[in-house]
């Protein structure tokens, strides 16, 4: 267990941007406790083990063998294939856990928003199968790329329709949710009449109303101002469950993913973990650079 869970340790420490200080603090040991932890000196007994795969978010023996428990398996993909005027996904093959943090890159036009909606229903596939372990309409939410809003609505009214949708209505949450979000200011204006960015903010804000095993977010921060992307970064790293993300933000991906996924003449080109990346020397800009041959944006 010794070198493996070491590992998994410092690797899974890092992406919840915790130091030795702040792990000992939740955890009531030493600074020297977790250092001899991670250089695989000692290891701590169960109790704390369970506590440690509590705080960093991931099953026991995840963080033990560096291994997905196959139970935690929640989208399992074989065979996909989607045609439009031409091929588009031509034999999509993936398994997606519970814990997984996904970033989906490829160049514009690879299929990457047509993939996420097979996956969330919108689109039907030619051929090939999904099987689903979880219950969409209770654990699955989206942003999609284009905002699905009610324009003659105000922000409060469709967050309020929103939440009883979803069964999360109290009018404290509600008010909290505002405010977290930053639209107090705009809580009484219509939909129709908010800036672009407003409007992708007030999309974030209905996707994530209610707790989620799979979080499908489309392009999220196209359209937000600079504040609103700090904003929106730091609160996904609060999102429980798996997400996975289609995104062109590199500089972001290295703190908030643990798996890259390459969508490439309509296959899944390569699927690797940020950590492989990272062992390289290379940033993620440029491993897509290199794997997609210098094509597109992601």
């Amino acid at each position: 267990m010794k070198n493996i869970f070491s590992h998994q340790l410092i690797t899974l420490r890092r992406r919840k941007k915790l130091s030795q200080n702040d792990l000992a603090g939740k955890l009531y040991v030493s600074r020297q406790s977790v250092s001899k932890w991670e250089n695989g000196e000692t290891e701590p007994g169960i109790d704390k083990l369970i506590s440690l795969a509590e705080i960093l978010g991931v099953d026991l023996d995840f963080l033990l063998l560096g291994k997905e428990n196959i139970n935690d398996l929640i989208i399992k993909i074989s065979n996909l294939k989607k045609s439009f005027a031409s091929p588009v996904l031509n034999g999509v093959n993936l398994n997606i856990y519970g814990k997984d943090r996904i970033a989906l890159l490829g160049s514009n036009g690879a299929g990457k928003s047509t993939f996420t909606k097979i996956i969330y229903g919108e689109l039907t596939p030619d051929s090939g199968s999904i099987e689903s372990y979880i219950d969409s309409r209770d654990a699955l939410n989206v942003m999609p790329q284009d905002d699905v809003l009610m324009g003659d609505l105000t922000v409060t009214e469709h967050i309020q329709l929103a939440a009883l949708i979803d069964r999360v209505y109290s009018t404290g949450f509600i008010d909290q949710m505002i405010r977290k979000f930053r639209l107090e200011k705009q809580q009484g204006t219509f939909v129709s009449k908010l800036s672009g960015g407003q409007k992708r903010r007030l999309s974030l804000l209905l996707a994530l109303l209610r707790e989620s095993k799979l979080l499908i977010l489309d392009e999220p921060t196209v359209g937000m101002d600079l504040n609103s992307i700090d904003f929106f970064w730091r609160y996904l790293d609060h999102v429980g469950g798996c997400v996975i993300t289609v995104t062109h933000d590199f500089n972001q991906i290295d703190k908030y993913f643990s798996r890259i996924l390459l969508l490439k003449d309509g296959k899944i080109a390569q699927d690797v973990s940020v950590d492989k990346i990272h062992s390289h020397n290379q940033t993620i800009e440029q491993w897509y650079r290199q794997h997609n041959d210098g094509e597109g944006q992601a």
